[in-house]
């Protein structure tokens, strides 16, 4: 069948098309979210995110581009964002890695949960302590993986603002865990 009657079967909305689609491409996807994120369920996450949001903007490919050139931009774009919800949990957990050394959690067991729980509700009063200028950035950027530009973007603002936002908002937490746990 060719391309072009294969992608109007799939915006018209017939699921055995769109599922012929998705089996045509989904291991060349698959790979290229593999090499870039170098994860296997990432990858396969990465890979159905890419599928899903093709398949929502299917009516936009106009054909400058092949098929699968437009698709692998979708994937790219896709795994970018993984790779910055990674960088985002991470710089999180440096930022935070203080506390983690004075109360002694490098590596949870079950017996430990308790004591977790404990420091995530002691984390979440810290956040929800700063006023709301400080605490929208944080949430924004760390629990919503969002980018300081689309920060700017949500709360009016300039992208220094929001840095500088984030960075006083980082130092009261810094202090306030600090105190908590001494």
């Amino acid at each position: 069948m060719q391309l072009a009657t294969l992608l109007r079967r799939c915006q018209a909305g017939e699921v055995a098309a769109m599922q012929d689609l998705i089996q045509a491409n989904q291991s060349a996807v698959f790979r290229l979210a593999l090499s870039i994120l170098d994860d296997p369920a990432d990858a396969e996450e990465a890979t159905q995110d890419a599928f899903l949001a093709a398949l929502r903007a299917l009516d936009q490919y106009r054909g400058d581009s092949t098929f699968t050139t437009w698709l692998y931009r979708i994937t790219v774009n896709i795994c970018r964002s993984h790779l910055r919800k990674r960088q985002a949990k991470a710089r999180l957990l440096q930022a935070l890695q203080p506390l983690s050394r004075l109360i002694g959690v490098s590596h949870i067991h079950p017996e430990e949960i308790a004591i977790q729980r404990e420091n995530n509700a002691v984390l979440w009063n810290a956040i929800n302590s700063l006023d709301e200028k400080h605490r929208l950035p944080i949430i924004l950027y760390y629990y919503h993986d969002l980018t300081v530009s689309e920060i700017a973007g949500v709360m009016g603002v300039r992208e220094g603002t929001v840095l500088s936002r984030l960075y006083t908002a980082r130092e009261r937490l810094r202090a306030a865990l600090n105190n908590s746990s001494g």
